[in-house]
């Protein structure tokens, strides 16, 4: 995968490659296109999600809706709204203000970490994806069992991820607050 920090600097208009010319405005924008970067990460994280994790899940909806499986569909739905839960933790999270003159400075390091925490959730989501489409394989095999011992598994993972999601909230906390 690129990292979205060399795109953003590679695409710098005229304007933004000026405004690292210009004293006193160069951290700013160097802050500024952190700060974009990370947030173009997350969105990528959070239609990852979407695509990965939450499209197969509704198709083990679908499979056990067709078989009139009721525990299995019960048990994929907490699932699937525990992802969607993830996934609106992760488009909405915050990505810090870098302002020309702030009141709290949140310098380059900081947002860099708070990038490199973002990317470490992209394999996370990677991970769960795969879980989900197996069980998404053994919903359309029919094999119920699997499927819900499985949707035990994933609810745990996604309750794991959401910690880390939360480790992120408090760390740019942190950073905000510092």
């Amino acid at each position: 995968m690129t990292d979205l920090r060399e795109r953003v600097e590679d695409d710098r208009g005229l304007i933004k490659k000026i405004q690292l010319i210009i004293p006193g405005y160069r951290g700013y924008r160097q802050r500024e296109d952190a700060r974009i970067a990370d947030s173009l990460l997350r969105t990528q994280i959070a239609d990852a999600v979407k695509d990965r994790i939450l499209q197969p899940l509704e198709l083990c909806r679908e499979e056990a809706s067709r078989a009139l499986e009721l525990d299995a569909m019960n048990g994929i739905a907490a699932v699937i709204t525990k992802a969607k839960a993830v996934e609106g933790k992760i488009r909405h999270a915050e990505q810090g203000y870098s302002g020309i003159s702030a009141g709290v400075r949140i310098e380059q390091e900081e947002l860099n970490a708070l990038y490199e925490l973002d990317l470490s959730l992209l394999t996370a989501v990677n991970t769960l994806g795969t879980a989900a489409h197996e069980a998404a394989e053994k919903a359309a095999a029919q094999n119920f069992a699997e499927t819900v011992k499985l949707m035990t598994v994933l609810r745990a993972d996604l309750q794991e991820f959401s910690g880390m999601l939360d480790k992120r909230i408090i760390t740019a906390a942190g950073i905000l607050v510092e």
